[in-house]
């Protein structure tokens, strides 16, 4: 049951991921379309942007794949690795089209306007290119923290297990021991009572043979008379 529950939590998630990539992705190919009618002023702006649309798409497709890396080997997990792949590539065609329309935009732009075109776009390049890193470096820093905490964790209900094992451990050493005892005190009643049941048949016994010397002594003083 909780399998199926997080089979569906995660094709939840990976749907409300294809609908945020399919928004960026149309407002990418929106934006690149415009470049070509904006003022050279404009247009290292709009670079920018787009630059910083398509840095959040790559985000965006990195966490559905962690989250298709979790899903259960079978069809579903094989169904979202195709459409994950396929948004890869839509998402190379768009890094493809940008580059384009900024070789145009380079093509039509005076010497001065060039120099400050690539400069504002370089600048941005390294901004957007300093903001993923660190984004990255957060994710894999929560990725620790989590790691570290089940670590943790696992140390502890390790833990737990063997003071639990010791615990039982000693149990069934007192137990042993007890019935180690109880063998000791069976085995001396045994005795015992064998000691018992001898004196009883020894005693038989010797009335027995009062008895019939008492008879034979009876039976010669009667012949005696006689």
């Amino acid at each position: 049951m909780s399998l199926i529950s997080g089979i569906s939590d995660s094709s939840q998630t990976l749907t409300g991921f294809e609908q945020q990539y399919s928004v960026q992705t149309a407002e990418i190919t929106s934006k690149i379309g415009r470049l070509s009618s904006l003022a050279p002023s404009e247009s290292a702006g709009a670079v920018q942007a787009i630059q910083k649309l398509l840095t959040d798409v790559n985000d965006l497709l990195e966490q559905m794949e962690l989250v298709v890396r979790d899903l259960p080997a079978g069809s579903e997990r094989q169904k979202y690795e195709l459409r994950v792949r396929s948004y890869r590539g839509d998402k190379r065609q768009l890094d493809s089209e940008l580059e384009k329309a900024v070789r145009r935009l380079r093509e039509v732009a005076d010497r001065e306007e060039l120099l400050a075109f690539d400069e504002a776009v370089h600048m941005n390049q390294q901004e957007d290119q300093l903001i993923a890193n660190t984004e990255r470096l957060e994710r894999s820093s929560r990725r620790l923290q989590d790691a570290y905490r089940m670590a943790v964790e696992t140390e502890e209900i390790g833990n737990e297990v063997l003071g639990n094992l010791a615990a039982q451990r000693e149990t069934i050493g007192r137990s042993r021991d007890r019935l180690r005892g109880a063998d000791a005190e069976l085995h001396r009643s045994s005795k015992t009572l064998n000691v018992m049941i001898r004196r009883v048949v020894q005693n038989r016994l010797l009335l027995l043979t009062i008895a019939i010397l008492l008879m034979f002594s009876l039976l010669y003083v009667v012949y005696k008379i006689v």
